[in-house]
């Protein structure tokens, strides 16, 4: 005897069937064909950043060019002026230079002002950030960021830089950072640097890297922090955390930015290599002992901003990786922001359900 719920034991009518798959698919179109494109609320703070780290770059690159520091146009392809040396005394470790060149898209300073906005952070508030040489580009992006939302930074820097990073002796990071000061760009700067890598290769092959990174923090005027790398590392981050807090009359920052590999911002422990890149506002607690900075300021429930991993950072934001030739008017990212209209999914959504329950009851293909 046939069942009177032929549905109940999978023989639903071929008919019925391709209705049903009709019907979601046209379900499915709707949606889709009604999906909304808004301004991105953000759009004239990422033009504004943009267009800071543009000046920014240019400013570097004239300086250069005026000091005449070389700018090598095979490294360098897209002559912007923020690649550095593959090698010298002043490299701590090794750098993708394809990361390096990519990181010099404008484009970031919009990615990092998402970021922020995305961590709550408002016009007024502090932040606590960590730069190094090995990205300066990012570095800009940052302070780009920071300026168009009106946001009070407390910078701690390091002179050392990764391969391709800010590693010329005559213009380390803090050297930048000041000639962007002295040309009206920002306003603030690093209130205080160590040597950072530097001071675990013991200057480079002859040496002359630990006197080049401490001429750099003394004609800057910035405070001289004395870190001994590894072996004080506990010790060093301690300092920094201290530092981060006098600043701020002991208020919590609003996020914490870290551009690059500091150790004193990872630490040593295993969680650290596994650490994603972007806006962090959960990730694994440890107690471990040699944790750095980050997992500190996380503990205390301030947003971290992780900008390392160039290649899965640009994926996030749609930015190209490493482009033969880059457009000359970059874009902020996600201008307009595209969103479903809930009325017509909630009304498609509704029909389908009728739909199906109308062939439960056999009210349809009797």
């Amino acid at each position: 005897m046939p069942s009177l719920y032929p549905y109940r034991n999978g023989t639903l009518p071929n008919l019925a069937l391709g209705v049903l798959f009709f019907c979601a698919l046209t379900a499915l179109l709707i949606v889709e064909t009604d999906k909304r494109y808004r301004p991105d609320s953000l759009h004239v703070e990422k033009m504004a950043a943009i267009q800071l780290m543009q000046r920014s770059i240019a400013i570097i690159k004239t300086e250069k060019i005026r000091s005449g520091i070389k700018i090598d146009p095979l490294i360098d392809i897209n002559g912007t002026g923020m690649i550095g040396e593959r090698y010298n005394d002043l490299t701590t470790t090794v750098g993708s230079l394809p990361s390096k060149r990519t990181s010099t898209n404008p484009s970031f300073a919009a990615a990092v002002v998402e970021m922020l906005a995305k961590a709550d952070v408002h016009p007024g508030d502090s932040v606590a950030i960590s730069f190094s040489g090995s990205f300066p580009a990012l570095n800009i992006a940052v302070l780009s960021a920071v300026h168009s939302l009106g946001v009070k930074p407390v910078i701690i820097s390091s002179v050392g830089a990764s391969m391709y990073g800010a590693n010329d002796p005559n213009m380390t990071w803090l050297d930048m950072e000041s000639l962007l000061e002295e040309k009206g760009v920002f306003s603030y700067r690093s209130v205080a640097s160590s040597l950072g890598g530097i001071s675990d290769t013991k200057g480079g092959i002859d040496g002359t890297g630990l006197e080049s990174g401490i001429l750099s923090i003394r004609r800057n005027n910035v405070s001289f922090l004395d870190e001994g790398g590894v072996p004080t590392q506990r010790l060093d981050i301690g300092r920094r955390l201290d530092l981060y807090r006098r600043m701020l009359n002991g208020a919590k920052p609003a996020a914490f930015i870290n551009v690059g590999a500091s150790q004193t911002s990872l630490g040593n422990s295993p969680e650290a290599y596994k650490l994603p890149t972007g806006l962090l506002k959960h990730i694994y607690a440890t107690d471990d002992p040699e944790r750095g900075i980050i997992f500190h300021m996380q503990e205390q429930g301030i947003p971290v901003i992780h900008l390392l991993k160039i290649k899965n950072l640009a994926k996030q934001f749609g930015i190209p990786f490493d482009p033969v030739q880059r457009s000359k008017s970059p874009h902020a990212t996600d201008i307009t922001v595209s969103g479903y209209s809930r009325p017509v999914a909630l009304i498609t959504l509704l029909v389908l359900l009728s739909f199906m329950a109308l062939m439960k009851s056999e009210i349809l293909f009797k």
